[in-house]
Order: C-alpha cells, then sequence, then structure tokens
C-alpha cells in the first residue's frame, strides 16, 4: 500500500486537525490516515487507486493546501 506524508501549514488547532482528518476519511481508497498538529502534517495510507496528488488536491479545496513530503509503497 502507497503511504504518503503531507506538509500542511494550515493546521493551527485541533479544529483543523479534525477537518483534515475528516477529509481524509471520506476519500475513497484511503485505508488509514493519521495528522499531527505539532509537526503539522497527515499520514495516509492508501490504496494506488489514489494518488498522493489527488489527496493533496481534496485537501486544498477543502482549505488545506498542503506539500506531499514524502511518498513510497510500503
Amino acid at each position: 500500500m502507497p503511504e504518503t506524508i503531507f506538509e500542511i501549514p494550515a493546521l493551527l488547532g485541533q479544529d483543523d486537525a479534525d477537518a483534515v482528518m475528516f477529509e481524509l476519511q471520506d476519500l475513497p481508497c484511503v485505508n488509514q490516515a493519521d495528522v499531527d498538529l505539532v509537526k503539522r502534517v497527515a499520514w495516509v495510507s492508501h490504496t494506488a487507486m489514489i494518488s498522493a496528488e489527488d489527496i493533496a488536491t481534496a485537501l486544498a479545496e477543502a482549505g488545506f493546501a498542503c506539500q506531499v513530503r514524502a511518498s513510497g509503497a510500503e
């Protein structure tokens, strides 16, 4: 399974982290996700049916612009 880490500078509080988590869990082909508010990153385990760029686009559309920090297969 591909795993991707996203840097999300707009994570300013728990409400933001919760909103990002909600968006990630709502995406098809996302198996697991975790948001680290302190580091301002999100870790996502997903199938190859959704790309890191697609996930980043969905987060940006939700108001959380991000960059892919790391991406790869498990």
